[in-house]
């Protein structure tokens, strides 16, 4: 190839790639935020509270809040609610912005252990061991503005997984106990909804929500179970909302739902709990 073509040929290549970015191609900036998805467009906190923002296939965020004195939100994405009031939460990722409005509730005195917010009408108590369940339980307070009430055994249950498994929940499962709850509730007289997260042991619910369950009447009030486990099978799942409306006096158990994704988990609960 002489000269002359080789440079025709280089013309041509050139022009050829300006073109592409220029007629539908797509930049590196535009293929960088193509999917990037915010976890959370709107959350409600109470003052104290915190709660992690993420986002998904985005390798640096850029975090600001529009009010630092309501909010503010730490370089990991995790928002701390300062003040009563109403903030966004700008995550950037390569100019590209996504938002999430926060909505920060005054904190309210408690006679027990539930965490309480004026007026609500909905409840999330969770039971959880690993840490799972709270975190999607956690998820759910945030994304309803919903008073929590951790379920915990009067007797903490071993730190140690076989001790636990293959002691203490199968003995439990195994004679149908009900044991002691932690600072149980006074009442629950003030909410309609009761969201109910906890894990599958022994194929069902943990012997300690049973307890939890049976302290109360649930006339006129619609649970809704949040479950998951290591093996996600569904026959238990199935099992354990059998469990759930056997010990909870006058409820209306929904089918709830069995899975850790948390976007499952969002639609879920803004169809089921909050009519969206």
């Amino acid at each position: 190839m002489n000269a002359k073509l080789k440079r025709i040929v280089g013309i041509t290549l050139a022009f050829l790639l300006l073109a592409g970015q220029l007629f539908g191609g797509i930049s590196e900036t535009q293929a960088a935020t193509k999917n990037v998805k915010l976890n959370h467009t709107s959350i409600t906190l109470t003052v104290g509270q915190s709660h992690k923002l993420s986002v998904s296939n985005a390798k640096k965020v850029t975090w600001s809040s529009s009010n630092k004195k309501i909010v503010s939100v730490s370089k990991n994405g995790t928002v701390k609610a300062k003040k009563q009031g109403k903030a966004t939460v700008t995550a950037n990722v390569s100019g590209k912005k996504l938002t999430c409005k926060v909505t920060v509730k005054k904190k309210a005195g408690s006679t027990n252990t539930a965490n309480t917010t004026t007026g609500s009408k909905i409840l999330v108590a969770y039971f959880s061991w690993s840490g799972t369940s709270e975190r999607i339980a956690k998820n759910i307070i945030a994304q309803t503005g919903a008073d929590s009430f951790r379920i915990e055994r009067k007797t903490p249950y071993s730190n140690d997984y076989t001790t636990l498994a293959y002691g203490e929940a199968q003995e439990e499962a195994q004679n149908n106990a009900r044991p002691a709850i932690k600072n149980p509730l006074k009442s629950i007289a003030q909410y309609d909804k009761i969201v109910l997260c906890y894990p599958i042991w022994w194929h069902t619910a943990p012997m300690t929500v049973g307890t939890f369950l049976q302290a109360y009447d649930f006339t006129a009030k619609t649970i809704y179970p949040v479950s998951q486990s290591a093996s996600m099978d569904t026959s238990q799942f199935r099992e354990s909302v059998a469990f759930v409306k056997s010990n909870a006096k006058g409820a209306t158990v929904d089918d709830g739902l069995f899975t850790t994704n948390s976007t499952r988990i969002e639609n879920y609960i803004n169809q089921k709990v909050l009519n969206k």
